[in-house]
């Protein structure tokens, strides 16, 4: 969790200092926003969790939170930042990205973008008496996505994106945006990620579930 703090800080802080007239644009053109909240994971595989046990503790199911932040800070460029780690037992599995997006705004109820950064993917088990064990991967990522504007409270983003691991990773989002007033939304994401591209089934797959609250600028 510590990581997952380090990771999405400075544009949480900056977007903060930036907070501005952007709240009265349409909800799919507002991207300086902050929002988290609880994250449950689920795998196709069940991972050994816990190092002290006979079995291992294998599960397929692991809990925590997800972090975001974007900062609108020149005409529709846009930086953003985003983090989640979810953990059992002795095992955390963790992501990270880091990017320069831009927004092009098709009509007020639709809006389309593109991102390009840098993000992350780390699993770390701890050995307690013998320390941790970690793999961390890292790599050039881009997204391309969208917002539309169901209804004047609910907004959609269906996004893709892939990162350029030792295996690609590839991401598909769908976040759901139900507005409750100008600036405080609530969020309901479905993440699934495919972390090799080995189509027999034997890679890892996540599925991840958020529930969470934003809060736009």
């Amino acid at each position: 969790m510590k990581k997952l703090l380090l990771i999405t800080t400075p544009v949480l802080i900056a977007t903060a200092f930036n907070a501005s007239a952007a709240s009265s644009k349409s909800s799919t053109q507002n991207f300086s926003y902050l929002s988290g909240g609880l994250q449950v994971s689920k795998y196709n595989h069940k991972l050994p969790t816990e190092v002290n046990s006979a079995d291992h503790s294998p599960s397929d199911t692991m809990t925590g939170a997800y972090l975001r932040g974007s900062w609108n800070f020149t005409d529709n460029f846009f930086l953003e930042t985003r983090g989640d780690a979810v953990s059992k037992n002795d095992l955390t599995i963790s992501t990270g990205l880091l990017g320069l997006g831009y927004f092009y705004p098709v009509n007020d109820a639709f809006t389309v973008y593109g991102l390009l950064g840098g993000s992350s993917a780390e699993v770390e088990l701890n050995l307690i008496s013998n320390g941790n064990i970690n793999y961390r991967e890292t790599g050039f990522t881009g997204e391309v996505g969208a917002r539309y504007q169901v209804m004047s409270l609910w907004t959609i983003e269906p996004a893709v994106r892939m990162a350029n691991y030792d295996d690609n990773m590839y991401e598909y989002r769908l976040g759901n945006i139900v507005g409750l007033n100008e600036h405080v939304s609530l969020e309901g994401n479905l993440v699934h990620r495919n972390y090799t591209s080995d189509r027999a089934n034997n890679g890892l797959k996540e599925t991840a579930y958020q529930f969470g609250v934003r809060y736009s600028f």
